[in-house]
Protein backbone atom coordinates (compact mmCIF):
# COMPACT_ATOMS: atom_id res chain seq x y z
CA UNK A 1 0.00 0.00 0.00
CA UNK A 2 2.76 2.49 -0.88
CA UNK A 3 0.39 5.16 -2.22
CA UNK A 4 -1.75 5.15 0.91
CA UNK A 5 1.38 5.13 3.07
CA UNK A 6 2.98 8.15 1.41
CA UNK A 7 -0.28 10.14 1.25
CA UNK A 8 -0.83 9.64 4.98
CA UNK A 9 2.80 10.39 5.84
CA UNK A 10 2.84 13.62 3.86
CA UNK A 11 -0.53 14.79 5.20
CA UNK A 12 0.66 14.80 8.81
CA UNK A 13 2.39 17.76 10.44
CA UNK A 14 4.36 16.13 13.26
CA UNK A 15 5.91 12.76 12.47
CA UNK A 16 7.82 10.54 14.88
CA UNK A 17 10.21 8.11 13.17
CA UNK A 18 11.51 5.08 15.07
CA UNK A 19 13.13 1.74 14.37
CA UNK A 20 13.96 -1.37 16.38
CA UNK A 21 16.19 -1.54 19.45
CA UNK A 22 19.93 -1.71 18.78
CA UNK A 23 19.43 0.01 15.40
CA UNK A 24 21.37 -1.10 12.34
CA UNK A 25 22.15 0.61 9.06
CA UNK A 26 18.88 -0.49 7.45
CA UNK A 27 16.69 0.81 10.27
CA UNK A 28 18.62 4.06 10.57
CA UNK A 29 18.83 4.57 6.81
CA UNK A 30 15.08 4.02 6.50
CA UNK A 31 14.02 6.62 9.07
CA UNK A 32 16.57 9.11 7.76
CA UNK A 33 15.33 8.61 4.21
CA UNK A 34 11.78 9.35 5.36
CA UNK A 35 12.97 12.32 7.43
CA UNK A 36 14.67 13.95 4.46
CA UNK A 37 11.41 13.72 2.48
CA UNK A 38 9.54 15.35 5.38
CA UNK A 39 12.14 18.08 5.61
CA UNK A 40 11.63 18.92 1.97
CA UNK A 41 7.91 19.29 2.67
CA UNK A 42 8.49 21.58 5.64
CA UNK A 43 7.03 19.09 8.13
CA UNK A 44 8.06 18.75 11.77
CA UNK A 45 9.68 15.43 12.59
CA UNK A 46 11.67 13.68 15.29
CA UNK A 47 13.80 10.54 15.12
CA UNK A 48 14.26 8.54 18.33
CA UNK A 49 16.35 5.38 18.62
CA UNK A 50 17.04 3.14 21.58
CA UNK A 51 19.41 3.01 23.27
CA UNK A 52 21.38 5.29 20.92
CA UNK A 53 22.79 5.64 17.42
CA UNK A 54 25.81 3.31 17.10
CA UNK A 55 29.00 5.30 16.65
CA UNK A 56 29.85 3.77 13.29
CA UNK A 57 26.54 5.06 11.90
CA UNK A 58 27.08 8.69 12.93
CA UNK A 59 28.13 9.53 9.36
CA UNK A 60 24.57 8.88 8.17
CA UNK A 61 23.17 11.69 10.32
CA UNK A 62 25.14 14.85 9.48
CA UNK A 63 22.26 17.05 10.69
CA UNK A 64 22.25 15.32 14.13
CA UNK A 65 18.52 14.69 13.96
CA UNK A 66 18.60 11.35 15.79
CA UNK A 67 17.81 11.46 19.50
CA UNK A 68 18.99 8.67 21.83
CA UNK A 69 16.09 7.42 23.92
CA UNK A 70 15.92 8.94 27.40
CA UNK A 71 13.15 7.88 29.77
CA UNK A 72 12.86 11.39 31.24
CA UNK A 73 13.19 13.41 28.05
CA UNK A 74 10.78 11.17 26.16
CA UNK A 75 8.27 10.42 28.93
CA UNK A 76 5.55 12.36 27.08
CA UNK A 77 6.59 11.36 23.56
CA UNK A 78 3.26 9.60 22.94
CA UNK A 79 1.45 12.94 22.80
CA UNK A 80 3.84 14.66 20.38
CA UNK A 81 3.20 13.11 16.93
CA UNK A 82 0.10 12.96 14.80
CA UNK A 83 1.87 10.18 12.87
CA UNK A 84 4.22 7.52 14.26
CA UNK A 85 6.27 5.46 11.79
CA UNK A 86 8.03 2.24 12.77
CA UNK A 87 10.60 1.20 10.17
CA UNK A 88 12.47 -2.11 9.78
CA UNK A 89 10.30 -3.84 12.39
CA UNK A 90 6.66 -4.87 12.60
CA UNK A 91 6.71 -6.50 16.03
CA UNK A 92 6.06 -4.08 18.87
CA UNK A 93 8.42 -5.92 21.23
CA UNK A 94 11.29 -4.67 19.07
CA UNK A 95 10.47 -1.09 20.11
CA UNK A 96 11.90 -1.83 23.55
CA UNK A 97 11.16 0.94 26.05
CA UNK A 98 9.19 2.90 23.43
CA UNK A 99 6.52 0.19 23.20
CA UNK A 100 4.28 1.56 25.97
CA UNK A 101 4.38 5.07 24.48
CA UNK A 102 3.53 3.66 21.05
CA UNK A 103 0.49 1.83 22.42
CA UNK A 104 -0.63 4.92 24.33
CA UNK A 105 -0.24 7.31 21.39
CA UNK A 106 -3.31 8.47 19.48
CA UNK A 107 -1.19 9.17 16.40
CA UNK A 108 -1.78 7.46 13.08
CA UNK A 109 0.53 4.43 13.12
CA UNK A 110 2.47 3.40 10.04
CA UNK A 111 4.86 0.50 9.49
CA UNK A 112 7.32 -0.26 6.69
CA UNK A 113 9.33 -3.45 7.01
CA UNK A 114 10.90 -6.35 5.12
CA UNK A 115 10.91 -8.95 7.90
CA UNK A 116 8.53 -11.89 8.04
CA UNK A 117 5.20 -10.76 9.53
CA UNK A 118 4.59 -11.21 13.23
CA UNK A 119 1.41 -10.94 15.24
CA UNK A 120 1.25 -7.15 15.58
CA UNK A 121 0.17 -6.04 12.10
CA UNK A 122 -3.20 -5.06 13.51
CA UNK A 123 -1.54 -2.41 15.68
CA UNK A 124 -0.87 -0.25 12.60
CA UNK A 125 -3.21 1.82 10.46
CA UNK A 126 -1.14 1.39 7.31
CA UNK A 127 1.49 -1.28 6.67
CA UNK A 128 4.01 -1.86 3.89
CA UNK A 129 5.34 -5.34 4.57
CA UNK A 130 7.35 -7.26 1.96
CA UNK A 131 9.61 -10.03 3.18
CA UNK A 132 10.81 -10.52 -0.39
CA UNK A 133 12.57 -7.15 -0.37
CA UNK A 134 16.31 -7.03 0.32
CA UNK A 135 15.94 -4.32 2.96
CA UNK A 136 13.58 -1.76 4.38
CA UNK A 137 15.68 0.89 2.64
CA UNK A 138 14.71 -0.76 -0.65
CA UNK A 139 11.04 -0.41 0.28
CA UNK A 140 11.49 3.21 1.42
CA UNK A 141 13.28 4.08 -1.82
CA UNK A 142 10.57 2.43 -3.89
CA UNK A 143 7.87 4.25 -1.91
CA UNK A 144 9.49 7.68 -2.10
CA UNK A 145 11.05 7.36 -5.55
CA UNK A 146 14.41 8.77 -6.62
CA UNK A 147 14.42 12.27 -8.06
CA UNK A 148 17.15 14.62 -9.20
CA UNK A 149 16.39 16.74 -6.14
CA UNK A 150 17.23 13.94 -3.68
CA UNK A 151 19.79 15.32 -1.18
CA UNK A 152 23.06 13.42 -1.05
CA UNK A 153 22.75 12.56 2.69
CA UNK A 154 19.35 11.01 1.96
CA UNK A 155 20.72 8.91 -0.90
CA UNK A 156 23.71 7.86 1.22
CA UNK A 157 21.53 6.76 4.15
CA UNK A 158 19.33 4.64 1.88
CA UNK A 159 22.33 3.15 0.09
CA UNK A 160 24.03 2.23 3.39
CA UNK A 161 20.99 0.31 4.55
CA UNK A 162 20.73 -1.48 1.22
CA UNK A 163 24.41 -2.44 1.28
CA UNK A 164 24.39 -3.65 4.88
CA UNK A 165 21.27 -5.81 4.71
CA UNK A 166 22.38 -7.48 1.47
CA UNK A 167 25.84 -8.21 2.90
CA UNK A 168 27.37 -5.95 0.26
CA UNK A 169 25.14 -7.60 -2.36
CA UNK A 170 26.15 -11.18 -1.57
CA UNK A 171 23.20 -12.46 0.52
CA UNK A 172 20.36 -14.46 -1.10
CA UNK A 173 18.00 -11.48 -0.64
CA UNK A 174 19.98 -9.53 -3.24
CA UNK A 175 17.88 -9.03 -6.36
CA UNK A 176 18.11 -7.27 -9.70
CA UNK A 177 15.80 -4.63 -8.21
CA UNK A 178 18.24 -4.04 -5.34
CA UNK A 179 21.09 -3.50 -7.82
CA UNK A 180 18.98 -1.11 -9.89
CA UNK A 181 18.12 0.94 -6.80
CA UNK A 182 21.78 0.97 -5.77
CA UNK A 183 22.77 2.21 -9.22
CA UNK A 184 20.19 5.01 -9.06
CA UNK A 185 21.48 6.09 -5.64
CA UNK A 186 25.06 6.10 -6.95
CA UNK A 187 23.89 8.40 -9.72
CA UNK A 188 22.77 10.80 -7.00
CA UNK A 189 26.42 11.08 -5.90
CA UNK A 190 26.88 8.34 -3.29
CA UNK A 191 30.49 7.11 -3.05
CA UNK A 192 30.43 3.33 -2.41
CA UNK A 193 34.00 3.19 -1.14
CA UNK A 194 33.30 5.91 1.42
CA UNK A 195 30.15 4.15 2.66
CA UNK A 196 32.01 0.83 2.91
CA UNK A 197 34.82 2.42 4.96
CA UNK A 198 32.36 3.96 7.39
CA UNK A 199 30.33 0.78 7.79
CA UNK A 200 33.09 -1.81 7.97
CA UNK A 201 36.46 -0.19 8.66
CA UNK A 202 35.76 1.48 12.00
CA UNK A 203 36.73 -1.38 14.33
CA UNK A 204 38.56 -0.82 17.60
CA UNK A 205 41.10 -3.10 19.31
CA UNK A 206 38.33 -4.00 21.78
CA UNK A 207 36.16 -5.25 18.92
CA UNK A 208 38.99 -7.49 17.72
CA UNK A 209 39.65 -8.79 21.23
CA UNK A 210 36.01 -9.67 21.95
CA UNK A 211 35.85 -11.47 18.61
CA UNK A 212 38.94 -13.43 19.62
CA UNK A 213 37.32 -14.49 22.90
CA UNK A 214 34.14 -15.52 21.09
CA UNK A 215 36.06 -17.58 18.52
CA UNK A 216 38.22 -19.20 21.20
CA UNK A 217 35.21 -20.73 22.96
CA UNK A 218 33.09 -21.33 19.85
CA UNK A 219 31.29 -24.68 19.96
CA UNK A 220 30.61 -26.82 16.91
CA UNK A 221 27.65 -29.20 16.86
CA UNK A 222 25.88 -31.50 14.43
CA UNK A 223 29.04 -32.54 12.57
CA UNK A 224 30.20 -28.90 12.47
CA UNK A 225 26.99 -27.73 10.78
CA UNK A 226 26.16 -25.49 13.77
CA UNK A 227 28.59 -22.95 15.24
CA UNK A 228 27.67 -21.28 18.54
CA UNK A 229 29.54 -18.37 20.14
CA UNK A 230 28.87 -16.91 23.58
CA UNK A 231 29.80 -13.53 25.05
CA UNK A 232 29.17 -12.48 28.64
CA UNK A 233 29.16 -9.01 30.15
CA UNK A 234 32.30 -10.02 32.02
CA UNK A 235 33.96 -10.91 28.71
CA UNK A 236 33.17 -7.48 27.30
CA UNK A 237 34.35 -5.71 30.43
CA UNK A 238 37.61 -7.65 30.39
CA UNK A 239 38.59 -6.24 26.98
CA UNK A 240 36.78 -2.89 27.18
CA UNK A 241 34.19 -3.85 24.57
CA UNK A 242 30.58 -2.68 24.24
CA UNK A 243 27.59 -4.35 22.60
CA UNK A 244 28.17 -2.33 19.47
CA UNK A 245 31.43 -4.28 19.05
CA UNK A 246 29.43 -7.48 18.50
CA UNK A 247 27.90 -6.10 15.28
CA UNK A 248 28.45 -8.53 12.41
CA UNK A 249 30.26 -11.12 14.53
CA UNK A 250 27.57 -13.77 13.98
CA UNK A 251 28.40 -13.83 10.27
CA UNK A 252 32.05 -14.82 10.66
CA UNK A 253 31.60 -18.59 11.38
CA UNK A 254 29.69 -18.81 8.10
CA UNK A 255 33.09 -18.70 6.43
CA UNK A 256 33.70 -22.26 7.68
CA UNK A 257 32.99 -24.79 4.93
CA UNK A 258 30.77 -27.16 6.94
CA UNK A 259 28.81 -24.58 8.92
CA UNK A 260 25.18 -24.16 7.85
CA UNK A 261 24.00 -22.13 10.86
CA UNK A 262 25.87 -19.65 13.04
CA UNK A 263 24.58 -18.34 16.36
CA UNK A 264 25.82 -15.91 18.98
CA UNK A 265 24.36 -15.74 22.47
CA UNK A 266 25.28 -12.74 24.55
CA UNK A 267 24.23 -11.15 27.82
CA UNK A 268 22.19 -7.96 27.66
CA UNK A 269 22.93 -5.01 29.90
CA UNK A 270 19.82 -5.16 32.05
CA UNK A 271 18.81 -8.81 32.10
CA UNK A 272 18.42 -11.81 29.87
CA UNK A 273 20.35 -12.85 26.79
CA UNK A 274 20.06 -12.13 23.08
CA UNK A 275 20.31 -14.90 20.50
CA UNK A 276 21.23 -13.94 16.94
CA UNK A 277 21.26 -16.57 14.17
CA UNK A 278 22.31 -16.78 10.53
CA UNK A 279 21.82 -19.51 7.95
CA UNK A 280 23.73 -20.01 4.71
CA UNK A 281 20.71 -21.00 2.62
CA UNK A 282 18.89 -24.17 3.54
CA UNK A 283 18.02 -23.96 7.24
CA UNK A 284 15.10 -21.86 8.44
CA UNK A 285 16.49 -20.11 11.52
CA UNK A 286 13.39 -17.93 11.68
CA UNK A 287 11.44 -21.02 12.75
CA UNK A 288 13.96 -21.59 15.54
CA UNK A 289 13.82 -18.01 16.82
CA UNK A 290 10.03 -17.83 16.63
CA UNK A 291 9.82 -20.84 18.93
CA UNK A 292 11.51 -18.61 21.53
CA UNK A 293 9.33 -15.56 20.86
CA UNK A 294 11.67 -13.92 18.35
CA UNK A 295 11.54 -13.34 14.61
CA UNK A 296 13.25 -11.84 11.59
CA UNK A 297 14.03 -13.46 8.25
CA UNK A 298 14.20 -17.07 7.16
CA UNK A 299 18.02 -16.87 7.03
CA UNK A 300 18.63 -14.20 9.69
CA UNK A 301 16.68 -14.03 12.92
CA UNK A 302 16.97 -13.36 16.61
CA UNK A 303 15.26 -13.73 19.98
CA UNK A 304 15.60 -12.49 23.53
CA UNK A 305 15.48 -15.03 26.35
CA UNK A 306 15.29 -14.68 30.09
CA UNK A 307 17.88 -16.45 32.16
CA UNK A 308 21.60 -16.79 31.53
CA UNK A 309 23.86 -18.00 28.74
CA UNK A 310 24.02 -21.56 30.11
CA UNK A 311 20.23 -21.96 30.14
CA UNK A 312 20.00 -20.41 26.66
CA UNK A 313 22.52 -22.90 25.32
CA UNK A 314 20.62 -25.76 26.92
CA UNK A 315 17.37 -24.78 25.23
CA UNK A 316 18.49 -23.26 21.91
CA UNK A 317 21.12 -25.76 20.75
CA UNK A 318 18.87 -28.87 20.68
CA UNK A 319 16.07 -27.01 18.88
CA UNK A 320 18.53 -25.67 16.31
CA UNK A 321 20.08 -29.08 15.72
CA UNK A 322 16.61 -30.58 15.21
CA UNK A 323 15.82 -27.85 12.66
CA UNK A 324 19.10 -28.43 10.82
CA UNK A 325 18.39 -32.14 10.62
CA UNK A 326 14.85 -31.49 9.41
CA UNK A 327 15.74 -28.94 6.75
CA UNK A 328 18.78 -30.85 5.48
CA UNK A 329 16.97 -34.20 5.54
CA UNK A 330 19.51 -35.83 7.85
Amino acid sequence: MPDEFIVKLESCNQVLLTTHEQPDADGVGSILGLAWRLRGLGKKFRLVVTPRLPGFLNFLDPEKWIEPFDADIHKNIAAWPDCWVLADASELSRLGPLKDSFLASKAAKLCIDHHLPGDDAGAFDIVILNSGASSTCELVTQTLGISMEMPLPMAQALYAGLVDDTGSFRFPCTSARAHKIAAALLERGVKPDAVHRELYNQATPAKMRIAGLAFERMQLHCNERLAVMTVSLADMESVGAIHEDLEGLVNKPMELRAVEVSAIIYEKLNSGVKVSMRSKSRVNVNAVCRSFGGGGHRLASGATLSGDIASALESVVPVTIARIEQDLGL
